[in-house]
């Protein structure tokens, strides 16, 4: 098993009722105990708006944000165990915010041997 990086970028909840939104939260507890029981999930959270930015030499910049258009920003992430990047694409394809016009990267974790 290798380990994957599920980026999830954009979608749009904020114009959610209470009740959708109780709703929503729901298919992504049943999709992560799907995954945590099929030995798939490892962590995973959701991000705050905003933050810092720390660039440069010497890090000497930095600035509020990030602020782009909200298809860019980072949403939260998922660590997950998969086969390859095939099954880890086919993980993703069951995010519940696809569907409110998230996109998912789907990454491959590095292993280093120290």
């Amino acid at each position: 098993m290798e380990k994957f990086m599920l980026i999830f970028h954009g979608g749009q909840t904020h114009n959610q009722s209470p009740e959708q939104m109780q709703a929503h939260m729901s298919k992504w507890m049943a999709w992560i105990d799907k995954l945590a029981k099929a030995g798939k999930y490892v962590t995973g959270e959701p991000l705050v708006p905003g933050g810092k930015l720390v660039s440069g030499p010497g890090v000497k910049t930095v600035t509020d944000g990030p602020y782009t258009e909200g298809k860019e920003i980072v949403g939260g992430f998922f660590i997950i165990n998969a086969n390859d990047i095939n099954e880890a694409v086919e993980i993703s394809k069951e995010c519940p915010d696809l569907e409110l016009g998230t996109s998912v990267q789907v990454r491959q974790v590095m292993k280093i041997n120290m």
